[in-house]
């Protein structure tokens, strides 16, 4: 909480309007210093990537690719779903609570979006606890109830169900997303709606015509971390999965808990793979529009 409170501080001290990209860099290496810089990019990147990453494939070649099978393939769609409807509904909410914060920045305001942003700070396993006890309170004393009053089968409905492993991942990485969609509403100056309804352009249209195209690029990098981060999210998935909706990180966690270390490599280097493309594409979407900025 200290460390989210101290960032926000820090970015509201020097607002984005004032940033400007820098023409070049600040010092221009050459020969030997250049050489030395490179080589210790290099060397942290090969630390940190390249040499896990041979060792996954090693322990792929000697034993994990005979898991290659039908659960395997459900792995990943599992996935893949969980990760694509954790950031649509997350980047969706967050949108909300920042245009809320633009359009009517009061204190309660303020200080709820705050609030929102410091799930954040919980660990996985305490909000999945968290969440469980809340539904299973609601299950017992309001969805059983009511389901057994109209014939039903009297069921819990809430814990273990989807909604509660999407409302986990909501709360947990909605910091995530709201800050580029902070920074990409920060970037549109206020002149600009302004001028939009003076030209007759208003309420719903206003956001279609004006601020989504311009809130696209934010938007994607917001979806894109919080797909990655629900990609590697282990705790929470393994506490609230509906059952059988195993994903790559629970099975990861089971086999290196085993100590099938060489068995959890597929699903590693299957998040890997996972979590580079979308980062390539975006790199690749930001490179084909060189100084390009709202």
């Amino acid at each position: 909480m200290l460390v989210l409170y101290g960032e926000r501080r820090a970015r509201g001290a020097s607002r984005s309007g004032n940033e400007r990209p820098r023409g070049q860099a600040l010092y221009h290496l050459r020969g030997f210093k250049a050489l030395l810089a490179s080589g210790w990019c290099l060397l942290v990147f090969a630390c940190a990537f390249v040499i896990p990453l041979l060792q996954l494939l090693a322990w792929f070649w000697q034993r994990g690719r005979q898991d290659l099978d039908e659960r395997y393939v459900g792995l990943v769609l599992h996935t893949l779903y969980l990760g694509g409807m954790a950031a649509l509904v997350t980047v969706c909410v967050a949108l909300l609570l920042a245009f809320a914060r633009r359009q009517a920045p009061t204190g309660g305001i303020r200080a709820g979006v705050g609030l929102a942003n410091l799930g954040y700070a919980l660990p996985g396993s305490v909000l999945a606890v968290s969440i469980m006890l809340a539904f299973s309170y609601l299950d017992n004393h309001l969805v059983i109830p009511l389901s057994s009053w109209l014939g039903g089968a009297g069921k819990p409905l809430l814990l273990g169900s989807l909604a509660a492993l999407l409302l986990a991942y909501l709360v947990r990485f909605i910091a995530v997303a709201y800050g580029p969609l902070e920074s990409s509403l920060e970037r549109i100056r206020p002149s600009l709606p302004e001028a939009s309804r003076s030209l007759g352009v208003g309420g719903a249209r206003l956001f279609f015509k004006v601020y989504l195209p311009l809130l696209v690029p934010g938007a994607l990098s917001a979806a894109l971390l919080v797909f990655v981060d629900v990609l590697k999210e282990m705790p929470a998935t393994l506490l609230m999965r509906p059952f059988g909706w195993d994903t790559l990180a629970v099975r990861v966690f089971e086999m290196t808990s085993e100590g099938e270390w060489a068995r959890a490599s597929l699903p590693a280097l299957t998040l890997v793979l996972v979590g580079l493309l979308p980062v390539i594409g975006l790199i690749r979407r930001s490179a084909r529009r060189p100084g390009h900025s709202h």
